[in-house]
């Protein structure tokens, strides 16, 4: 099925996303399962929290949680009037998503680095994802079609690995190993990103995506009269989202916007989301005591992380 990646927030990936058919090939090749890959939650489209973290912040005593909420409120409020804009909101919902990235990276980093040496090397990466170091010929296709996926996908993750290693050192530092788990937040893997997108969806080699190549390999069934409902979202995200220019294809900075996520368009949705929900007085903006008045709701919302801000001192501490 074609269309944009699995990705969240700002999260690019090369390899499997967790949910993936490849923990049967990694069952295939004698491979144990890698431990969950952490994924943040997307834009929150159904408005419900994940329930842990309802639980956490209820856990709070009712004044100390609404004194962390004022103090974020205020953090949010850039220019000190009073008042949350749409651009406020979005700016600080896209602040969250860049350090709840940064810090799960980190906490990743600790996990891989296996002798605590402060970097991560190729092999420390393969012990840490499959138990034991896998090494595999860039130049022998596999027969069994299984094994050959998991192959290239492993290929993949190790040339990303590489593009991440800027000094050619054994392994990662840990500003190394966040472009290598998040290149889409680093300047000089831009260039990576988009070969690899090239390489995967331009079968022809023109350099650009065209409409068919971005199906995929969808090709409708002759019995049908028409595509179904999903091809046809697509074909229109296609034309109205990524092909800016509308030449019929997706150069390299159009296809950036494809398989990389839109952070700012997931925080402009949620910001104008409890802007409708939360703006009493219809001023298009939102106050404190407007705020107050439905704090469950600000508070199960991407402008808080569903509350996680209220447990992070990053965000509510008075001299952030």
């Amino acid at each position: 099925r074609p269309g944009a990646p699995p990705l969240r927030r700002g999260q690019y990936k090369l390899g499997p996303a967790p949910s993936s058919p490849q923990s049967c090939v990694r069952a295939s090749v004698g491979l144990s399962p890698p431990p969950p890959r952490l994924v943040t939650p997307g834009p929150s489209h159904d408005r419900f929290p994940p329930k842990e973290d309802v639980d956490e912040y209820v856990k709070l005593d009712p004044d100390e949680q609404q004194k962390r909420l004022r103090t974020i409120v205020k953090k949010i409020d850039l220019d000190s009037d009073g008042f949350l804009t749409e651009s406020e909101l979005s700016s600080w919902i896209q602040m969250s998503f860049k350090h709840y990235a940064m810090q799960e990276a980190k906490q990743q980093f600790v996990e891989y680095d296996k002798n605590s040496d402060g970097s991560v090397t190729w092999d420390e990466y393969n012990v840490q994802m499959y138990d034991r170091v896998i090494d595999f010929d860039e130049n022998t296709v596999l027969d069994d079609a299984e094994e050959e996926s998991f192959r290239q996908l492993h290929l993949k993750d190790k040339k990303r690995f590489e593009k991440a290693n800027q000094d050619s050192s054994l392994g990662l530092s840990l500003e190394e190993f966040i472009a290598f788990e998040h290149p889409e937040e680093v300047d000089y893997m831009m260039e990576f990103v988009i070969e690899e997108a090239l390489e995967e969806h331009d079968k022809n080699g023109d350099g650009f995506v065209s409409l068919e190549e971005f199906l995929g390999d969808y090709r409708r069934d002759p019995t049908a009269n028409e595509d179904p409902e999903w091809i046809l979202v697509e074909k229109d995200r296609f034309v109205n989202d990524y092909d800016k220019d509308h030449d019929g294809r997706l150069d390299p900075q159009e296809l950036l916007s494809w398989v990389v996520p839109n952070n700012q368009g997931i925080a402009q949705e949620e910001a104008l989301h409890l802007i409708d929900e939360m703006d009493l007085n219809g001023d298009k903006k939102l106050s404190e005591e407007e705020i107050l008045e439905n704090q469950d709701l600000f508070l199960t919302s991407e402008a808080t992380d569903y509350g996680r801000q209220l447990h992070d001192d990053y965000f509510y501490h008075d001299e952030l």
